[in-house]
């Protein structure tokens, strides 16, 4: 083809333009085209603690991943963050993992988190891993439905996306990735306050002139910023002083996946101390050594863990 002869055209329709608003957030942890933003006021704390069920933390050990769960799940203990006035239909791309950045312990997670039998619940206090987390969890993949393989935002998934069959037949899942990684503390809010309440979304005029080539060409677009969701709980909440860790989608639309698994590397474990519930009948202890023994952590992250009763053993009804 003779390209100085050769004409290309575009076409496109602008009936019908949207913007959407991402975190413009960036740090030293940028891998690729991931984005990995750790405010540092997280640097002031020892751990961060997880309370759950003897079950969920084998599996854990087992499959070394961690659940973030839609802020689209119906079971969200604050269930006003899915509804962000003028944004709701995006909470299906914001992906939460939440932990209590206090080293003591409290009465109400003991309560209330872990499901429902209460001698098999565990608390489980993480080192900081907002200190090194490059170290403790894979920004390369993570894990869907089925067990399936998604990317974060990376060349790897724009070359799976060129080649889409043969990826979609495969272990991997492309219907989207994670673009954006969050590590922040919640910040809580009256249920009045206008970060409640306001709208996140409305118009604006774009204006066309060069690319129409009429003077005052302007066009009506809509505009939407998502990137309130996971940020704010009503202040029913501040008693969970809750450090989280937010994935944000490329395709903030996409509602294919309930929940992402962050792969963990082994250094996430190390320094772990195990609370036992207050419940505990004695054979606690006896699970979760087996849980340790049985996962393939080398000894050095083996011998830094810990187990302990409960501040509350015998304490609580």
């Amino acid at each position: 083809m003779n390209k100085k002869n050769s004409e290309m055209n575009f076409v496109f329709s602008l009936d019908d333009i949207n913007i959407i608003l991402t975190d413009e957030k960036v740090d030293d942890a940028c891998t690729s085209n991931v984005t990995i933003h750790i405010d540092n006021k997280l640097k002031q704390y020892d751990c961060m603690g997880y309370t759950t069920d003897i079950d969920t933390m084998r599996l854990i050990f087992q499959n070394k991943t961690i659940r973030s769960t839609s802020l689209a799940n119906p079971r969200l203990n604050d269930e006003n963050e899915k509804e962000r006035l003028g944004v709701t239909e995006f909470a299906p791309g914001y992906f939460v993992t939440c932990f209590t950045h206090t080293n003591q312990e409290n009465s109400y997670f003991w309560n209330n988190y872990g499901k429902d039998v209460k001698e098999n619940k565990v608390l489980l206090q993480f080192k900081n891993f907002a200190l090194n987390f490059k170290d403790c969890i894979n920004t390369n993949f993570a894990r869907v439905k089925n067990n399936k393989i998604c990317f974060f935002n990376s060349r790897e998934y724009e070359g799976a996306v060129n080649n889409r069959k043969e990826f979609e037949e495969s272990r991997y899942d492309i219907g989207s990735c994670i673009n954006t990684v969050e590590v922040f503390d919640v910040v809580y809010k009256s249920k009045k306050s206008k970060e409640i309440t306001q709208n996140y979304s409305g118009k604006a005029d774009l204006h066309l002139d060069k690319i129409t080539g009429e003077n005052n060409s302007v066009k009506d677009v809509n505009i939407y910023d998502p990137t309130v969701f996971g940020k704010y709980k009503t202040d029913d909440w501040a008693i969970e002083q809750e450090t989280r860790i937010l994935s944000s989608l490329l395709y903030t639309k996409f509602d294919k996946w309930k929940y992402i698994d962050l792969n963990l590397y082994d250094e996430f474990f190390r320094g772990l101390t195990i609370v036992l519930s207050p419940w505990d009948k004695g054979s606690l202890k006896e699970e979760v050594e087996d849980i340790l023994n049985n996962s393939n952590l080398p000894s050095d992250i083996l011998n830094s863990i810990s187990i302990r009763d409960s501040v509350y053993k015998n304490k609580l009804e």
